[in-house]
């Protein structure tokens, strides 16, 4: 869902009908607006189903179903600078996909109707939390999908045995964070939780720095034995320590193991100079991330049918010379008929991560190219006689593609600046045509962006 604007918002308040306010539902849809900033614009009535979350005629979006699909719709409407596209996931087509599994994942897997969580499925959470901050690793901060996943769980978690909650320390920590940090304490009441008692390191750091006397000279000097202090005036005034009184016997060692100590010591300083001296290494040169890494293929759209969740949003299955099509979603639907989108010959990015997109799975991303504005799209297209799976080259960057395109390390965002169509519509990486067997690929827009 694209971000709304803030005056959009003002002027047309957002009436959201669940089960009951205090319900699961009721208290996700509470906290998603209170985090986007929009309470004030978000109307929330009771009268639906249990379990049921419906937006009526939203602006810009229709009407909308699903607790996922609405807690998504209510990040859009986010205020402040950038937070609507990072609080809702879709800065990436990487991040949309993941925060969308994990919306599916919450609903379906952990539900919305208050039940009991069975203990193997709170478990695989708390493994998944083991490395991660959040659900959905792709933001800084929670995404909407660490919102809607803590208003599944919190109950469940929070009725757990205090013994247990501590072996889900993973769990507890990130319930305990998204309450006290996104205000889910707030709503949801604040978990219970064991904090450890730590011993008063500070005093028994004190006690033993409280004796003033050394040991060793008090064993040498006496009971009562010189202090440091007095050692050290004994040493101005020309005297030895007490413990060298009558022991002038000993003072020949001392004389031998004062100029063996000087050897040891000139010794270290020539090793530490040599040491200096070697020259540091330098760190290995950083590789830089380019357009090899990208899976496009050449395909053509089978068939294609509207999304049942989105206004925005196509279906469609890609013949990329697979056993079977591809299912893509796209948000083409402001752009093309469903004539124009069947039969259409098409470069489909292969290596995005696989996930669903409102709760539709999405298999790969048409390649499109764009005005700045985005207000005109146009496919781009592989020239005759290519045929479906085949892959597109780019002369100078040999190399095959990575597996999967990890969302975190971002490798399609530090591709997409460099690709662009041409003054011919030719589609082109950092002015490199893109290539197949056939010739190169093209597109109706000259001078545009290619995502």
């Amino acid at each position: 869902i694209a971000p709304r604007s803030p005056d959009a918002v003002t002027m047309s308040p957002v009436q959201v009908k669940v089960d009951a306010k205090t319900s699961t539902v009721g208290r996700i849809v509470t906290l998603v607006a209170s985090v986007a900033g929009v309470s004030d614009a978000v109307v929330v009535v009771e009268g639906a189903p249990a379990g049921a979350c419906v937006i009526a005629a939203a602006p810009d979006a229709g009407d909308l179903e699903g607790v996922a699909t609405c807690a998504r719709y209510l990040a859009s409407l986010a205020t402040a600078e950038g937070e609507a596209a990072r609080l809702g996931g879709v800065e990436s087509p990487e991040a949309d996909a993941e925060v969308s599994e994990w919306l599916t994942r919450a609903v379906t897997e952990y539900g919305v109707a208050g039940d009991p969580i069975a203990e193997d499925k709170l478990e695989a959470l708390d493994a998944h939390l083991l490395s991660r901050t959040f659900v959905a690793n792709v933001s800084y901060r929670a995404t909407v999908a660490d919102l809607v996943t803590y208003g599944c769980v919190r109950d469940a978690v929070g009725a757990l045995s205090e013994d247990k909650r501590t072996a889900l320390v993973n769990l507890t920590r990130w319930c305990d964070h998204i309450g006290g940090a996104h205000g889910g304490d707030d709503i949801f009441g604040k978990l219970p939780m064991r904090h450890a008692e730590f011993p008063d390191i500070l005093g028994v750091f004190r006690a033993m720095n409280t004796s003033t006397v050394d040991k060793k000279l008090k064993e040498r000097g006496g009971a009562e034995g010189p202090t440091k202090q007095e050692q050290r005036d004994a040493k101005r005034k020309g005297a030895g320590t007490f413990a060298d009184i009558g022991n002038d016997a000993k003072k020949g060692e001392g004389a031998d193991d004062k100029k063996n100590a000087d050897k040891n010591a000139e010794g270290k300083k020539k090793e530490k100079k040599e040491k200096k001296e070697k020259a540091p290494k330098e760190p290995p040169a950083k590789k830089e991330v380019n357009v090899s890494v990208l899976d496009i293929r050449v395909g053509t759209i089978v068939k294609c049918w509207e999304h049942p969740g989105a206004d925005k949003l196509w279906v469609e299955e890609i013949d990329v010379g697979e056993d079977k099509p591809r299912q893509v979603v796209s948000g083409l639907r402001a752009f093309k008929t469903s004539e124009q989108m069947t039969g259409a010959r098409v470069l489909c990015l292969c290596n995005v991560k696989k996930g669903p997109l409102r709760e539709q799975m999405s298999e790969g991303m048409v390649m499109c190219a764009s005005n700045e504005d985005h207000t005109t799209v146009d496919f781009v297209v592989p020239p005759e006689g290519a045929k479906n799976g085949e892959k597109v080259s780019f002369a100078g960057f040999e190399g095959e593609p990575v597996e999967v395109l990890v969302p975190k390390k971002k490798m399609f965002e530090a591709c997409a600046p460099k690709l662009r169509t041409n003054a011919d519509g030719v589609a082109c990486y950092d002015g490199v045509p893109f290539m197949t067997s056939a010739g190169p690929c093209v597109s109706s827009l000259a001078e545009a962006f290619i995502k």
